[in-house]
């Protein structure tokens, strides 16, 4: 992983630096937007990318890959697919921090996992290492200041178990293992602690005929209680779809509210999201022109040894089953 201020994550998730101050966000507006409905965010088209790349790519937000798994998986037509990101580092992110390596793998309790993409992932440090069974994938990962990742499928044959269907990681190095219980992940994503500062974090959405998948970006802070945030919106397979900019802060009431806007690739508007966070999680109503669309949920990471914070979410229109 990047030893400068980058970072990982999908989802979210799986970017540090930030949104710059010097942008067009000010104390000023962001508040009086804020006693706004919605954010004073409306249903319009936008430029793509809201005609501000510059901002977009001061976040820095780590790259990700396409792969190409090969794991045979034809016996698994029928079985039940589970989309999951899943990123590992110091979360929130420092630039003090020693290296951690975090090499090892990650096994599904039954089924196949197949590998969509890599997120954050470094030719010097981090690669995946030859499958050897369609239940394991192994890699080798070493992050500083923050994080890697993997955007994951998990075929489970057999749904209707009454076993938990579970996600592994074992390091390599013979450490703590750690086992998330998919169906923990139903109401959002799930943070694991992993000691110093080190952290898990998991999104999962069970793929369906319906609108999901993930968002992962970057926040600011511009004064106490108050700040602005641009990511990406991502597929359930984590390619990228669109991006959100918003913004959030402890309105004159109290409430602690966040607003954002997204749109496509091409700038056409997706929708509006409007909510609360508290103590590291947020939630939020998908809106659109006709009302509510669907629910967006996530986590995020206050960094306050530099100049911005992760999240990662997850998102689903009303019609999803979970």
């Amino acid at each position: 992983m990047r030893s400068q201020l980058s970072i990982a994550l999908l989802l979210a998730s799986s970017a540090v630096a930030c949104v710059d101050s010097a942008s067009t966000d000010s104390s000023t507006t962001v508040s009086s937007a804020l006693e706004q409905a919605n954010g004073g965010e409306t249903a319009t088209d936008e430029a793509p990318m809201f005609g501000d790349e510059a901002a977009f790519d001061e976040m820095d937000l780590e790259g990700d890959a396409a792969v190409t798994d090969s794991t045979p998986i034809a016996d698994m037509a029928a079985a039940t697919s589970h989309r999951i990101v899943i990123a590992w580092g110091k979360l929130p992110a420092d630039p003090t921090s020693a290296p951690h390596d975090w090499s090892g793998s990650l096994q599904i309790s039954r089924g196949a996992l197949v590998v969509g993409r890599t997120i954050g992932f470094e030719d010097a440090t981090d690669r995946l290492l030859p499958r050897a069974s369609k239940d394991i994938v192994s890699f080798q990962s070493i992050t500083r200041p923050f994080a890697d990742g993997l955007a994951l499928r998990a075929l489970d044959p057999t749904p209707a178990s009454t076993d938990p269907l579970t996600l592994m990681y074992t390091p390599a190095s013979g450490g703590a293992s750690y086992s998330i219980d998919l169906a923990q992940l139903a109401s959002g994503p799930l943070v694991v602690d992993a000691g110093d500062g080190f952290k898990v974090v998991v999104a999962s959405l069970r793929d369906q005929d319906c609108e999901h998948g993930f968002m992962r970006g970057r926040f600011h802070q511009l004064t106490p209680d108050l700040g602005v945030f641009r990511g990406l919106v991502v597929g359930p397979e984590g390619g990228v779809l669109g991006h959100v900019r918003g913004i959030y802060g402890q309105r004159r009431n109290g409430d602690h509210v966040l607003f954002g806007k997204l749109i496509d690739d091409a700038g056409h508007f997706k929708g509006i999201m409007a909510g609360t966070y508290a103590a590291g999680s947020f939630d939020a109503k998908w809106l659109v022109a006709g009302g509510e669309h669907g629910r967006i949920a996530g986590k995020y990471f206050d960094a306050p040894t530099v100049r911005g914070g992760l999240f990662l979410a997850r998102w689903a229109d009303s019609t999803c089953a979970q």
